[in-house]
């Protein structure tokens, strides 16, 4: 009829029902969704594939850029591969909306940020860490002829600066991921990849304090003036031994020489104390570490030490210097290593197995003349130090030697310019005293000699801390122990006064020590136990921690046990540390630890 109603085109007829439509839609969704979920599980184990590759290529890279390996360019193109690839596979529209569902949407964000977070260090800060680590590979920053290329760390001072300042972002992001709601197995990768993101970063921390601080110490900006104190530990001192010798070295725009050596023993003692000491400096110490310049570490603290050495150096000479280092005859014997032997004009050769017994002992049975055991220290601690800047010394092996000697204490520095030394602070090489490192909390054991002699050579010292309770709070309760025994050759006095001491201040030998264990930071010692039956002990607080000292005698072929309880502090629940006196050889001196629950 005309005139009459017509239905649109679209519309559905009246007699479709209005469930049928939405029955419609909902089959539709759910074959939309499942394919999108098909795909997105596809991608996600393209992904977890790259992801998986992706993470050990990162501490290869960090292994093969510690040690200056070329390969690692080639690790560091794969890596950024992998990272593309799987960053690629998680992010697109639909990976948005499976981000919005309830059970997936935390494994989907998890997923996204932890690909984003490898693929832009992979493209940006891996890369310029290789680059730089490329530009200063130990062979091309060994000295020439006395000088090291300090422009050549300035050029890439930068690019290290920005990789560390990238991974400290990544690593932000990364402890922002609550991995508990999330896939066992995701979990566990992201968890691997932050640990090994921790390990890369507590690399580049150090290459970015080092390319900032070296050029100004080398004397980019102007001359610099240090001194080199050679510590001998056949007379313990608590950073290692009696500061025998000293080097003055001049550094200008890379090129370093020796201006002068002097033997402790040139210096008067100073009638008063060249900088204020603290009530505890004194209850422990006593004045002499500052006024006698051998005995300048006598001190824990190694910037305290390099504080006395400059006052007294700038009373003495007038020259204010610019640092203080630290070295002892086993770090020389390292160096040795990559030097290869020395002959010193004596005739005696040097090489990486007798350094440190010919300097420390043989010394003392050959040369009964104090001043001519001075001048064998000057000539032997001259002569290694010439080859090493001559370039005659295996770049590589001297990374290693210098790198082992600064985590066993025998290599320090302070630096008298407070912005660097701010950067040294927490190296291995400040020597500063410390009660924790993050939440590892650390108990010092020290000796001091306290006689004139050198029959520190002949003491061993064996420390163990085990852990038998742990609380809640992150304390821990610690038991140490520690044995020191007496290997001084009978009879004693067959030996050179010299060596002895000649019974001024103990009997022939005797070996008289103090012996100084400091709590972690919050903690302190609750007991002492000596095996010799007199537990005795001074208290004391040094720079906040806790310390008790005690002064022992051991005759030959004694042996003394020394047990403490120790409290941590909250919040110091890692695995303990050990910072213990050098020895006079490599393995002398050992400490072995154990943590909560082992």
């Amino acid at each position: 009829m005309k005139g009459a109603f017509r239905r649109p085109r679209g519309l559905l007829p009246r007699s479709v029902p209005a469930r049928r439509v939405v029955a419609g839609f909902l089959v539709g969704a759910i074959v939309i969704l499942l394919f999108v979920g098909l795909v997105a599980v596809l991608q996600a184990r393209e992904a977890y594939a790259h992801l998986q590759a992706a993470i050990p290529k990162v501490s290869r890279l960090q292994e093969e850029a510690a040690a200056g390996d070329p390969g690692a360019a080639a690790t560091a193109r794969e890596l950024c591969a992998h990272a593309g690839a799987a960053r690629e596979a998680v992010h697109g529209p639909h990976w948005s909306v499976l981000g919005v569902l309830p059970i997936l949407g935390d494994d989907v964000a998890a997923a996204q940020t932890v690909t984003e977070v490898i693929d832009d260090l992979a493209g940006g800060a891996l890369v310029d860490l290789v680059d730089a680590v490329a530009a200063v590979d130990p062979a091309n920053l060994a000295p020439v002829d006395g000088r090291i290329d300090v422009a050549r760390i300035q050029a890439v001072a930068p690019h290290v600066v920005a990789a560390h300042d990238s991974l400290t972002s990544a690593q932000g992001r990364l402890a922002d991921i609550d991995t508990v709601p999330l896939v066992g197995r995701l979990a566990a990768r992201i968890e691997e990849f932050a640990t090994q993101l921790n390990q890369l970063r507590a690399l580049t921390a150090t290459a970015a304090r080092a390319v900032e601080v070296l050029p100004p110490m080398l004397g980019a900006e102007g001359e610099r003036n240090y001194l080199l104190l050679a510590q001998n530990n056949a007379e313990p001192r608590a950073t290692g031994g009696f500061a025998g010798s000293v080097l003055h070295i001049r550094a200008e725009n890379g090129l370093i020489e020796v201006v002068e050596q002097r033997a402790a023993g040139s210096f008067a003692r100073f009638a008063e104390p060249v900088l204020d000491l603290t009530p505890p400096e004194l209850g422990l110490f006593g004045t002499l570490p500052a006024r006698y310049f051998g005995n300048v570490t006598y001190t824990p603290d190694f910037p305290r030490s390099g504080e006395l050495a400059a006052e007294m150096w700038r009373q003495d000479t007038g020259l204010v210097v610019d640092g203080v280092a630290s070295v002892d005859p086993v770090a020389l014997q390292y160096l040795l290593r990559a030097t290869g032997p020395l002959t010193l004009p004596t005739g005696q050769q040097l090489t990486a197995d007798n350094a440190a017994r010919v300097l420390l002992n043989q010394v003392y049975l050959d040369i009964e003349d104090p001043q001519q055991q001075d001048a064998f220290f000057e000539v032997a601690a001259g002569a290694v130090f010439d080859k090493v800047l001559g370039g005659a010394a295996e770049p590589a092996a001297t990374i290693a030697a210098l790198d082992r000697s600064a985590d066993e204490g025998r290599l320090m520095l302070w630096s008298a310019h407070a912005e660097e030394q701010e950067r040294l602070v927490g190296t291995t090489l400040s020597g500063e005293l410390r009660g924790h490192v993050d939440d590892s909390p650390v108990v010092s054991i020290y000796l001091n000699d306290n006689t004139p002699g050198k029959l520190g050579y002949y003491q061993r010292v064996t420390a163990s801390v085990e852990v038998p309770t742990c609380h809640e709070d992150g304390s821990q309760e610690l038991s140490v122990s520690v044995r020191i025994s007496s290997r001084v050759p009978e009879p004693a006095e067959e030996l050179s006064s010299h060596m002895t001491g000649g019974g001024q201040h103990a009997p022939v030998g005797v070996v008289r020590s103090t012996i100084y264990l400091y709590a972690p930071t919050g903690g302190t010692v609750t007991d002492v136990r000596v095996s010799d039956g007199d537990a005795s002990v001074s208290p004391h607080v040094h720079d906040g921690l806790f310390v008790v000292a005690k002064q022992l005698e051991l005759e030959p072929g004694e042996s003394v046990t020394f047990e403490y309880d120790v409290t941590t502090g909250e919040g110091l629940g890692g695995e303990p540390l050990v910072r213990l006196t050098p020895g006079p050889t490599p393995d002398a001196f050992t400490a072995s630890t154990s943590q909560c629950g082992s």
